[in-house]
């Protein structure tokens, strides 16, 4: 495993490097002041290679040069990447000796970017996490025994202890990161609809964290990036329309991933994010890429021109799949992950 991690590890991560930190080619130095979001996401993967390259600094400097003003953080996934006392963290991202969400946070100031801490997983846990083991009560059941979901474990926002689990790691970081910009929770926010209707209980749990974070550091923009409204109020007993009326966030940015411009421009119509404009500042989120689907750059282009003509900000999933070089690193830096995941039978250790 150490030679793993030793050699491959250093040919791969040597060859990104050098392409990580070439200068980037516009010279403002920081971005077009504007009202809008223009942000992306930087997911556990990212952050691994950029913890592994130690090319933040560069990486925020080209995105600030490109115009976006915004990044989210993945900060939850698997642990967290900063060290907590209430959730161990991802030592595949969060090296020993290191704090790259502390580094991010740093970086992205100098860059003038708004950096936020992103809670990608929200609810949903990995079978052998430690806080599984811990609390098993925590876990939610269906009706007819089924607990792995989606790929997932989910917690029971009706228990106490998860909703204080979840005051705690928030009001934590609000504490711990005082130049933070804002905190976000996404579409795992919420609890597939097989395990009943939860709506209540997510507001009930939401009204709670959203107030605590507050009083922690009223500064802090709250930010929540869910599906369209329909179905994530039918799918997931997410009813963020309400929250943001309730002025439990300050912004949304509605996750409307579709394959082309067309499908993209249909679903803004009837996603809510009109509706929810008159309350918080909003957002569209533009599917890049992934694993199997790859977006060409024109067709990138061409749904941040549909968003614009409605006036919106947008964020784009993810920073990883921005570039053709990035691409092609991202999918060896995946690979890598995974393999060191299940080598080090690293869910085991949380």
């Amino acid at each position: 495993m150490q030679l793993f991690n030793q050699s491959f590890n250093r040919s791969f991560f040597c060859r990104i490097k050098k392409w990580l930190r070439s200068p980037a080619t516009k010279s403002t130095p920081y971005p077009q002041v504007s009202n809008q979001i223009k942000g992306v996401w930087l997911t556990h993967v990212g952050n691994y290679l950029l913890a592994y390259t130690g090319s933040i600094d560069n990486v925020f400097n080209r995105l600030s040069k490109q115009n976006f003003n915004t990044v989210y953080v993945d900060v939850y996934n698997g642990g967290t990447t900063y060290y907590s006392q209430y959730s161990p963290r991802n030592k595949l991202v969060s090296l020993p000796l290191t704090a790259p969400f502390k580094t991010a946070i740093k970086q992205g100031k100098r860059q003038g970017l708004n950096i936020y801490a992103w809670y990608e997983h929200g609810m949903m846990v990995f079978p052998k996490q430690k806080i599984v083991k811990q609390h098993p009560d925590w876990i939610l059941t269906t009706a007819d025994g089924q607990q792995y979901i989606e790929k997932h474990l989910w917690l029971n926002p009706q228990h106490p202890e998860v909703r204080q689990y979840f005051v705690n790691l928030f009001t934590e970081v609000a504490t711990k990161y005082p130049e933070l910009y804002g905190i976000q929770l996404d579409a795992h926010w919420g609890i597939p609809i097989i395990f009943g209707n939860k709506t209540q209980a997510m507001t009930d749990l939401t009204r709670q964290v959203s107030n605590a974070i507050r009083k922690v550091n009223s500064n802090l923009i709250l930010s929540i990036s869910p599906n369209p409204y329909s179905f994530s109020l039918k799918k997931y007993s997410l009813d963020w329309m309400k929250w943001i009326k309730e002025n439990l966030f300050d912004e949304v940015v509605i996750q409307i991933y579709r394959s082309n411009s067309n499908s993209l421009y249909q679903s803004l119509v009837t996603s809510g994010i009109k509706e929810a404009n008159n309350y918080v500042k909003v957002a569209v989120g533009i599917y890049a890429g992934g694993n199997t689907e790859l977006k060409s750059f024109s067709e990138i282009e061409k749904q941040i021109s549909v968003v614009k003509k409605f006036g919106y900000g947008y964020s784009l999933f993810s920073w990883e799949y921005t570039s053709n070089t990035l691409r092609k690193a991202i999918y060896i830096a995946r690979v890598i992950y995974d393999f060191l995941s299940i080598l080090l039978n690293y869910n085991y250790s949380f």
